[in-house]
């Protein structure tokens, strides 16, 4: 049983047609992404050798975490669009088949992997939050927060969206062309989605383990992806991911600052709680997907037939 994604024919699928595609993605993101910004702050009196100077802390003071943590999503709201308009007028595909191999996006399957996930990481944070309360700051304030609320409802979707249509949608089909196994294919689209995430300060702050939990993250996705024949599940994992990320604690290393409603005040370090997620959560997680969508045919799928 080859996975939907290996067996799509339709549409152009010449070098050209990719090459294309990733022009379109990466000059979009780069040329248009920083232009609101850059137009915004101009209209507040700033000149562009200000700008040059100015580092993401001076942003932030000027513009507030809400309005500068909105202007960080634009590159990721032009890669979405950039990535649909490439679907439809260079590939000439359904928008649909690098979804999901169902007749309509499965609302209800996002929903499942928001949940679920969205469950144990509820778990986790309070067994944390009790092992270590001392270090987390009440930081809610109604307006910033409601504020915030809304980015997450309307925004950051398409931000998850956009590295989930890129990664477990384009990619792995492209990949999936050059081999029939999908382990091959799940472990590639992990490193190379490590490698997106390798310029995070998390790096930075947690070391080379940060960069082994975004690798196996991404090997995750892309294992759920492959076995349920859409991103539908894979989307709504990170999404509820990034959602507890942005909304309920925050920190001061991490790439997004924002106005969650705790701050975590304790130093950089790799803490248990990333453990139990690879090793406990995400297999879990697995049987709780293969159990629901009745998944078969795993060694076709992995191990090619």
């Amino acid at each position: 049983m080859k996975a939907f994604f290996f067996r799509q024919t339709s549409g152009k699928q010449q070098w050209w047609a990719y090459l294309t595609t990733f022009f379109l993605v990466i000059s979009g993101m780069l040329g248009f992404g920083n232009m609101p910004l850059l137009l915004f702050m101009s209209m507040k009196g700033f000149t562009a050798e200000q700008l040059n100077v100015m580092t993401p802390a001076d942003y932030e003071a000027v513009l507030g975490t809400n309005l500068f943590f909105t202007f960080n999503l634009v590159p990721f709201m032009i890669g979405f669009g950039m990535l649909l308009i490439a679907f439809k007028f260079v590939h000439y595909r359904p928008i649909r088949s690098y979804f999901t191999s169902r007749k309509v996006f499965d609302f209800k399957r996002f929903l499942t992997g928001f949940a679920l996930t969205g469950l144990m990481m509820g778990i986790l944070f309070v067994i944390g939050f009790v092992q270590g309360a001392e270090n987390l700051v009440w930081n809610y304030e109604p307006e910033a927060f409601f504020t915030l609320f809304l980015i997450c409802l309307f925004i950051v979707p398409l931000q998850t969206g956009f590295e989930e249509l890129m990664f477990r949608g384009y990619l792995l089909q492209l990949f999936g062309r050059a081999t029939s196994r999908g382990i091959v294919v799940i472990v590639f689209n992990g490193l190379l989605f490590g490698m997106l995430h390798s310029f995070n300060p998390e790096v930075t702050a947690l070391g080379w383990f940060a960069m082994v939990f975004y690798v196996m993250a991404g090997i995750f996705a892309s294992f759920i992806t492959l076995m349920d024949d859409g991103i539908e599940l894979s989307w709504g994992f990170h999404t509820v991911n990034n959602f507890f990320g942005i909304l309920l604690v925050t920190n001061k290393w991490q790439v997004f600052h924002t106005d969650a409603l705790f701050l975590d005040t304790s130093k950089p370090a790799v803490g248990w709680d990333m453990f139990v997620t690879l090793f406990i959560c995400y297999p879990l997680l697995v049987l709780a997907f293969a159990k629901i969508y009745k998944w078969a045919g795993w060694k076709q799928r992995l191990l090619g037939s």
